[in-house]
């Protein structure tokens, strides 16, 4: 299958394939007249990296994958270089999992207290809103700070515990 093939199957760019390859993450085997072609076999690692990417998983630690077997002699040594990168990987998946759930815990208890400003007749700024029980419960949240106009200078909200999301109130 010639690159072109490949991209449009897999919904990516030549480019982000030929990328690939530059990385060390695939190899293409080459036609006498220099043109890459991929076999059938070749499209599930291409999804495997284009999934891994779409993660945010770094290409250095793809590429650190892709050579853990030509760079060992024994299945131990690669195995254990396989899993020393997979941990990398794992503890900064986590890491971003722990910060997506915080802050989608921080959008399900804002969307809980939105309802609040409903009906509201006063203009949306921070100076009218002074002294607003739910205004204030809205500001202990740190996405709310992007809702508020900018040209005010913001009132100074006290640091909450990040354990203590939905208790900010």
């Amino acid at each position: 299958m010639k690159i072109g093939e490949v991209a449009q199957r897999l919904g990516v760019s030549v480019s982000t394939l030929r990328m690939y390859e530059q990385r060390g993450l695939i190899s293409a085997g080459r036609s006498p007249g220099g043109t890459r072609h991929y076999s059938e076999g070749m499209l599930q690692r291409f999804q495997a990296i284009i999934g891994l990417t779409r993660a945010e998983v770094a290409i250095e630690d793809l590429a650190r994958l892709a050579r853990a077997r030509p760079e060992n002699t024994s299945g131990d040594a690669a195995s254990r270089q396989v899993e020393t990168v997979l941990d990398e990987i794992e503890r900064e998946l986590q890491s971003r999992v722990d910060a997506l759930r915080t802050i989608l815990a921080e959008l399900q208890c804002i969307r809980e207290r939105l309802p609040g400003c409903h009906g509201c007749q006063r203009p949306p700024t921070r100076s009218s809103c002074t002294g607003c029980t739910v205004a204030d419960q809205l500001l202990a949240f740190p996405v709310m700070h992007v809702v508020w106009d900018q040209q005010e200078d913001p009132p100074q909200t006290p640091c909450i515990e990040e354990n203590d999301i939905c208790s900010r109130t």
